[in-house]
């Protein structure tokens, strides 16, 4: 049987010269970072230019929306009303499925519809 890892090399001694040689090539590690870790204090530094980056970002959003109100909507006035509308519709559309005599289709439409009713309306 053929050792297909040490195929092309006529000996063990070549195949780990030719690994010895790949390895000083190229290092494991990243070339842009060097082989020592960076210290607390460079890492609580960079976190510090981070958060300032972000504050400043975030002061240019809150100076872009200024005098932007939010509207409130019915629905975050009384979300009880919503509920309330919502399940008042299902009823009384449930009740005419029931006069129309539609049938199953006719009820399993029915919270179909009122979804679609209580988006328009909210």
């Amino acid at each position: 049987m053929t050792d297909i890892r040490a195929k092309g090399f006529d000996s063990p001694a070549q195949l780990r010269e030719h690994l010895t040689e790949l390895e000083e090539e190229s290092p494991a590690e990243d070339p842009g970072v060097g082989n020592e870790r960076p210290s607390a204090q460079q890492q609580i530094e960079a976190l510090r230019r981070e958060v300032a980056d972000l504050h400043a970002r975030l002061t240019s959003i809150r100076k872009q929306t200024d005098g932007m109100g939010a509207r409130r909507s019915r629905g975050d006035i009384h979300p009880w009303l919503r509920v309330l509308a919502t399940a008042a519709t299902t009823y009384l559309l449930g009740r005419l499925v029931q006069r129309l005599r539609l049938g199953a289709p006719g009820a399993a439409a029915v919270p179909m519809i009122a979804s679609q009713i209580d988006r328009r309306i909210w």
